[in-house]
C-alpha cells in the first residue's frame, strides 16, 4: 500500500487524490486554501468534477485524510507530488512561486528514499533546476537516495476520474531509478505508461495544449476570412472536412483557461522564431472584440441590453479562469452596453429573465445545457424584435455566425 502526500488539492490534485484512494493508497491532502479543505472534509466537492463526489464521501477520513501540516504529509508519504499552479505574469513570463515555495517547505521534512513528483506545467529545463536546487540545499542525490519525476496531466477538466485510468501517464526523469519509482507508483492507477527524460516530457506537455490552441487559432483565423467574403465559417468547415479522407479543420470558438493562453509562452523565451505560437495568442484573445466589432457595424451598443451566455473557460464545467466572456463582457461595458450574464454552473439565474427584451445575446460557452434549453424559438419570444444573436458555437445548428432574429441575415 503505497502512501503518498499530494501538495495542492485543487482541479488536478484531488481528483488525483481519489483515484489513488480508490485503488488502496493512503493519501494526504494539503492546500494552502482552508475554506476549500473544510469543504472537502465534509464530504463536499469544492467544484464540478463528474463521479468525484461519490470517491470523495467514501474515502474522506480513511484512505484520504486531510491536513495543513507540511511535517505530517511529507515524513508519512513515500510519494510527495506536488499539483501547485504555474501562473504567468504581466509579460506572459512563467511564475514558479508556488512550486519554490512547496519546495522549501518540504525540504527540512524528506528522507531517504522518498520520490518528489512533479505535476505541473512547467517550461523546458526545470526538473534539471530542481535537481541541482534540492542538490545544492540538502545533502540528497537526486537518482541515489532521493528520486524526481516529472509526470504531467493531461485530462480534460471534468473528465478526470473517468480520464485518469484510460490516458497513457507520461514519466520524464533524469535518471533511470526516479523513472522506476515513478512508474511503479502510476501503474497503480493506469495500465500504460510512457518513459523518456525530464526535459522531453517537459516540452511534450506544452506541445499538447499548443497543438490544441493552434487548431482553435486557425479556425478562429478562417472565421475571420470568411466574414469577409460574406460566408460563415460552418458550412465551409462541412465541405473541407465531409468525407474527405485529410479532414480535421476545426470549427471556431473562444480559446482560454488557465492552461491554453499561456502555455505557449514557456517554450519561447528561447526561441527567435516564435510567431506561430505568438500569432495563435493573439488571434485567439482578440475572437470577442473582433465579434463585438462585427455586431456594433449592425446597431449601436451603447445602452444596449447584452445577454452573455456561458462564463467558464469551456463547456459543462464551473470553471471561470481565464475565460473569454470576461474579456467580452469588459468590452461590451466599456461601448456603454448593459451587460447581463448567465451559466448553468456559475450563474445559474433565471435564464428566462435575463434574455426578457435583450438587445443582443451572444452565446460564449458552448454548454450542453444551452443546446438542452434555449433555442432560437424562446429568444424570439423574449428578446426584442431586431435582437443580433451571436452563435460562434453554432449551438443551434444553423450554421450562422449572427444572426437577427426576425429574418436570417449575415452581418
Amino acid at each position: 500500500m503505497k502512501r503518498i502526500s499530494i501538495f495542492g488539492i485543487g482541479r488536478v490534485g484531488l481528483p488525483l487524490a481519489l483515484v489513488f484512494a480508490d485503488k488502496g493508497c493512503k493519501v494526504i491532502g494539503m492546500d494552502i486554501d482552508k475554506e476549500k479543505l473544510e469543504i472537502i472534509k465534509q464530504g463536499k466537492m469544492p467544484f464540478l468534477e463528474r463521479g468525484a463526489e461519490e470517491l470523495l464521501k467514501k474515502h474522506i477520513n480513511n484512505n484520504f485524510l486531510i491536513t495543513s501540516s507540511v511535517e505530517e504529509s511529507v515524513k508519512n508519504s513515500e510519494y510527495i507530488i506536488l499539483t501547485l499552479g504555474t501562473p504567468v505574469d504581466e509579460h506572459m513570463n512563467p511564475i514558479f512561486s508556488q512550486i519554490e515555495g512547496a519546495i522549501n517547505e518540504i525540504l527540512p521534512h524528506l528522507k531517504q528514499g522518498q520520490t518528489i513528483i512533479l505535476r505541473s506545467t512547467v517550461s523546458p529545463e526545470t526538473t534539471e533546476y530542481l535537481k541541482g536546487y534540492i542538490e545544492k540545499k540538502t545533502e540528497f542525490h537526486i537518482g541515489k537516495n532521493l528520486y524526481l519525476a516529472f509526470c504531467p496531466e493531461r485530462i480534460a477538466e471534468g473528465y478526470s476520474i473517468e480520464e485518469i485510468p484510460e490516458i497513457p501517464q507520461l514519466i520524464g526523469a533524469l535518471d533511470n531509478e526516479s523513472i522506476r519509482k515513478a512508474e511503479e507508483l502510476f501503474k497503480i492507477i493506469t495500465e500504460k505508461t510512457i518513459k523518456s527524460d525530464a526535459r522531453s516530457v517537459e516540452i511534450a506537455k506544452l506541445y499538447c495544449n499548443m497543438y490544441r490552441y493552434i487548431d482553435f487559432a486557425i479556425a478562429n483565423e478562417f472565421m475571420m476570412i470568411a466574414q469577409s467574403f460574406d460566408r460563415d465559417i460552418y458550412e465551409i468547415v462541412n465541405l473541407v472536412n465531409k468525407d474527405y479522407k485529410r479532414s480535421g479543420l476545426k470549427q471556431p470558438g473562444l480559446a482560454g483557461g488557465p492552461c491554453l493562453y499561456k502555455d505557449g509562452f514557456f517554450l519561447i523565451n528561447k526561441t527567435p522564431y516564435n510567431e506561430l505560437i505568438s500569432t495563435a495568442w493573439k488571434i485567439n484573445e482578440t475572437v470577442p472584440a473582433y465579434l463585438i466589432d462585427r455586431i456594433s457595424k449592425k446597431r449601436n451598443i451603447k445602452n444596449a441590453k447584452v445577454v452573455i451566455l456561458g462564463l467558464a473557460f469551456k463547456k459543462n464545467i464551473d470553471d471561470p479562469r481565464n475565460s473569454l466572456s470576461y474579456k467580452a463582457k469588459k468590452i461590451f461595458k466599456n461601448e456603454g452596453a448593459e451587460v447581463y450574464t448567465h451559466d448553468p454552473y456559475i450563474e445559474p439565474e433565471d435564464l428566462d429573465k435575463k434574455l426578457k427584451d435583450a438587445d443582443i445575446v451572444m452565446l460564449t460557452t458552448n454548454h450542453d445545457y444551452y443546446k438542452r434549453e434555449l433555442d432560437l424559438d424562446k429568444i424570439k419570444a423574449l428578446a426584442k424584435e431586431d435582437c443580433i444573436i451571436c452563435d460562434i458555437w453554432n449551438i443551434f445548428g444553423e450554421g450562422i455566425l449572427f444572426r437577427i432574429k426576425k429574418i436570417k441575415e449575415v452581418l
